[in-house]
């Protein structure tokens, strides 16, 4: 199986290493084409205004590079250049840091981003995304050590081996949908997955749709540990409120 990895949180992201080791270790032909350095929140954005630079990375046991641009760069990049011809059979973009849900969240997510530009290559595309503990913005934010909180390492590993078994699955379609999966905190391999559709409203603290909470003169993204004030049965925020995987699709055939 041949997979090109790539995510938002950069190249140097603990997730995206562990998913690539894995991979590796199953003997997949990977290939990792991910940005230099962080880039959420930035959806499907493409660099216009400047050069990229891509440079190759040597961390890995596989050809990858790093990009100075986007996700979308880099998926973009990977299968008109750097792959020669040799396109995957599945795009993995992640594992993310923190949760990509509700249509206002997904469709800034650079992760997401990553995996629609591969489906508009034709390419089975999935976006992965690992809840983090308490309140998922603040902890971003705060930049925490992930490596040196167990609990999540834990998840991590268990949401890697899922997110390879959902690859297998999600390379044998020719759906031209993007397959979006969320984990909950923690996820174990007992965790039971759920088909959902995406929220319609984030809530912040208490304000319908607000991603920002204020702190002295500034704004700052901020998601509540209760994510909705109602949410809806069915909806990707319900599952993981309740401890599930969300598997959402959005079909880009419903956007042409």
């Amino acid at each position: 199986m041949r997979v090109l990895l790539t995510n938002d949180d950069s190249i140097y992201s603990v997730a995206l290493q562990r998913l690539t080791c894995a991979l590796i270790e199953k003997k997949w032909e990977v290939y990792v084409v991910a940005p230099d350095s962080e880039r959420s929140g930035v959806g499907c954005a493409c660099t216009l205004t400047r050069g990229i630079s891509v440079v190759p990375f040597q961390e890995f046991n596989c050809p990858a590079w790093a990009i100075s641009g986007t996700p979308l760069d880099c998926v973009n990049l990977a299968l008109s250049h750097l792959l020669k011809g040799s396109l995957p059979d599945v795009i993995i973009s992640g594992i993310n840091w923190g949760i990509n849900v509700s249509i206002p969240m997904i469709f800034s997510s650079g992760t997401v981003g990553g995996a629609i530009e591969g489906t508009v290559f034709g390419i089975p595309s999935i976006a992965v995304s690992q809840c983090l503990p308490g309140q998922d913005g603040q902890y971003i934010q705060k930049k925490i050590d992930f490596l040196a909180h167990e609990g999540l390492m834990k998840s991590i590993d268990v949401a890697v081996q899922k997110t390879i078994g959902y690859a297998e699955t999600v390379a044998q379609t020719s759906e031209n949908v993007v397959h979006n999966i969320n984990f909950p905190y923690p996820v174990t391999p007992e965790t039971t997955e759920e088909i959902t559709r995406l929220s319609s409203i984030i809530h912040g603290k208490g304000v319908s749709c607000s991603l920002y909470e204020k702190e002295g003169d500034k704004y700052y993204f901020a998601i509540q540990s209760d994510l909705s004030l109602a949410p809806v049965p069915g909806s990707d925020i319900d599952a993981l409120l309740r401890g599930k995987i969300s598997y959402s699709t959005i079909d880009l055939k419903r956007l042409c």
